[in-house]
């Protein structure tokens, strides 16, 4: 049984299946979707994977899971919902690419632009 799981950053939490439920409820809704159960169901399948790939003691991952969501909705045959997923995956990947960036340091308007500081204004800047 899963327990925990691994952050991006590294911080270990407690698992949460609901959250894996609301992920696909979500997407499936963005496609049409307007059965909760069955993401409720597709959820359990991406659990029991999970446990089924994993090592005893072996803490996943978030993006093992969310892997595995995408992997479950494909073989379930709900390629519109794994479409929505994926597409809501790939643009939260680059936001927090973008906010790490800015972050960094790594953008050249807090370095090159002396009127301009780590605020609001200036990630909308960077941003645009």
């Amino acid at each position: 049984m899963i327990e925990k799981i691994r952050k991006r950053d590294g911080r270990i939490v407690d698992f949460d299946k609901n959250k894996i439920v609301e992920a696909i409820w979500k997407a499936a809704q963005e496609v049409g979707g307007k059965d909760r159960k069955r993401a409720e169901e597709l959820a359990d399948q991406v659990v029991q994977l999970l446990e089924k790939q994993l090592k005893p003691g072996e803490i996943p991952t978030v993006e093992q899971v969310q892997d595995t969501v995408e992997k479950v909705l494909v073989e379930n045959g709900h390629y519109k919902t794994a479409k929505a997923y994926i597409l809501y995956r790939a643009l939260h990947a680059q936001i927090r690419e973008l906010v790490d960036e800015y972050l960094q340091r790594k953008t050249w308007l807090v370095r090159e632009n002396s009127n301009m500081t780590y605020s609001l204004q200036a990630l909308n800047f960077h941003i645009s």
